[in-house]
């Protein structure tokens, strides 16, 4: 699972038309043309079991249903209609890439590498579990071209651990991490997740202080969502289980920001803090709403305003990937309208925040005029700041984010 990004892959779920195959191919030929640079994702839905927190396309599969998927997946990068197209970021996610063979992976590897032409200096990032990965295995991923690592770590407490449903203990999570320097890797995301059933502020502390000794170049720290579906969801509404107090949350995530801050990290999204220049390429991709495409089932991919995810279904997955064209769950072409709201929602999850006149350039729209009564009443609020025609979330506003971006979708 992708604990880096809260809009990771990006699953838009809102039901649109599917454009008849003269727009797919004039959109393609545009595309085509500008040779854009693209980001790739891969999903590995492996998993030895499913934690109660998870709601991606991810579980236990049968010897034959992994042999299954693995060839299906490399069909639909042979034959992907984008091949050619420079490729500036890989991202390995799931479920559990680490659960792959190093044979496996190194296979997918070289058909990424023959069907596009990825750069030299190319960020490959790969997600591991600390109960699956194994030092030999780390050794191999940095002669195979991957030069980022994301560990799933979640919490440095085993009984949060166990009741997150992970397969690894604290001390394995540290081992793992000194493994993967050990293997000479110098680029290292830590996940963890604060918001857990019963959790304290001083176990988030602890953990936090923990993951700072270590000293990675990048952590994710993630406010805990239950999901519908997912086990934690389904003890929810069973009133088994309770969320915790947003005061609380609240605290959790200042305490966040303020450790990190003061041990050298940036907070250069919402939930993600790097040290200077550690900032993960792939998932800049996406906040910045640039180009990528995704591999594998439930996948999601993005091109010229339109988006698509392939089918969450293994079966037909596995029936169309050999086709050259994999069964779409959804598909969307964005009008200029909502394509503008959903970058400003984007790109205000960074510190970077917004540029209204390069939106305004853009998308052929008075960005300043057409919001200015959000933008006032979100600067009344201490909301957002704005500076020339930059406009970045607050720290009150990082509290509020997703209340706060959704304000520019819904106009």
């Amino acid at each position: 699972m992708n604990e880096e990004t809260g809009v990771s892959h990006l699953e838009m779920n809102r039901t649109k038309a599917r454009p008849h195959d003269g727009t797919i191919a004039r959109q393609h030929e545009r595309t085509k043309a500008r040779m854009h640079e693209l980001g790739i994702y891969l999903h590995i839905p492996f998993c030895v079991r499913k934690c109660y927190y998870c709601d991606f396309n991810s579980g236990p599969l049968s010897q034959t249903a992994r042999r299954d998927y693995l060839e299906a997946l490399r069909q639909e990068i042979i034959h992907s209609p984008w091949r050619g197209f420079e490729a500036k970021t890989v991202f390995f996610g799931g479920g559990t890439p680490s659960e792959l063979s190093i044979a496996e992976l190194g296979t997918l590897v070289q058909d990424l590498r023959q069907t596009f032409r990825v750069k030299e200096k190319a960020e490959w990032s790969i997600e591991c579990n600390p109960g699956t990965a194994t030092r030999t295995f780390f050794a191999a991923l940095g002669q195979m071209g991957f030069n980022r690592i994301s560990l799933g770590v979640q919490s440095f407490h085993d009984h949060h651990l166990k009741a997150l449903g992970r397969v690894h203990d604290s001390a394995e999570a540290k081992s793992a991490y000194r493994w993967l320097r050990e293997a000479g890797c110098d680029n290292v995301n830590l996940d963890l997740i604060f918001g857990l059933p019963r959790q304290t502020l001083q176990e988030w502390e602890a953990d936090v202080s923990e993951a700072l000794t270590l000293s990675p170049e990048h952590l994710s720290l993630y406010n805990l969502t239950i999901e519908p579906g997912t086990e934690f969801g389904n003890r929810h509404a069973r009133g088994e289980l309770r969320e915790v107090d947003e005061d609380l949350s609240a605290d959790m995530y200042e305490l966040a920001m303020d450790r990190t801050r003061a041990a050298g990290y940036s907070q250069y999204e919402i939930s993600n803090y790097s040290r200077p220049g550690r900032q993960c390429a792939h998932n800049l991709i996406y906040w910045r709403n640039e180009p990528y495409l995704g591999f594998g089932v439930s996948a999601a991919s993005f091109i010229d305003g339109l988006r698509w995810t392939n089918t969450g279904n293994l079966r037909e997955y596995a029936r169309t990937a050999a086709s050259g064209r994999v069964s779409r769950a959804s598909e969307e072409a964005l009008e200029d309208r909502e394509a503008l709201g959903e970058e400003i929602m984007l790109r205000l999850r960074t510190s970077e925040g917004i540029s209204l006149s390069s939106l305004s350039t853009h998308y052929h729209f008075d960005v300043a005029s057409l919001f200015s009564q959000t933008l006032e009443l979100l600067s009344t609020h201490d909301f957002i700041t704005q500076a020339g025609d930059r406009v970045q979330l607050t720290r009150q506003g990082r509290l509020m984010a997703d209340e706060v971006c959704m304000r520019f979708l819904a106009g």
